[in-house]
């Protein structure tokens, strides 16, 4: 999907709108205070993270636009928020780190970078490289203070 000025913000709309109508789906199958665990939660979520990876990318230039890392950060928050079963005051550093889920935006930058396909070892090369980043945002980040005291984030290899 491309607008009339030949940008990708109309995709990045639908696939928010797609993705929170996958989330409210997995509210109503798995409730907050139901007992499922965070490992069927993170599976049922994985559909809405397809979505918004779908096409990633392609549209990644979008994300230069404070608009769409707010739409896609906002959705993708709504999905850890159900996988951690966590209140809405939570902020979303400290939900990703809770639920396991490496952020979006750090994410779709993995998936660019992976379009290099043959060299051997590059996508493991690439999540290590995608965790030392949200391993730096959450250090660097002023939110989530009370949930950084509770939980020690691990560095990686």
């Amino acid at each position: 999907m491309i607008d009339d000025r030949l940008n990708f913000n109309t995709h990045v709309n639908y696939a928010c709108e797609k993705a929170a109508k996958a989330i409210n789906a997995l509210a109503r199958i798995m409730p907050n205070n139901a007992g499922s665990c965070s490992s069927k939660r993170r599976l049922l979520a994985s559909e809405s993270s397809s979505i918004l990876r779908y096409g990633g990318p392609i549209w990644i230039a979008t994300l230069e636009t404070q608009r769409n890392r707010v739409k896609l950060s906002s959705t993708f928050r709504l999905m850890a928020k159900r996988v951690a079963s966590a209140y809405r005051t939570n902020s979303s550093e400290a939900v990703c780190v809770i639920a396991g889920m490496i952020p979006i935006g750090i994410i779709l930058t993995e998936d660019m970078e992976d379009k290099r396909k043959g060299t051997r070892g590059i996508r493991k090369t690439r999540r290590t490289g995608s965790m030392a980043k949200w391993q730096h945002d959450w250090d660097s980040s002023e939110k989530g203070r009370w949930t950084r005291k509770l939980i020690r984030f691990s560095r990686p290899g």
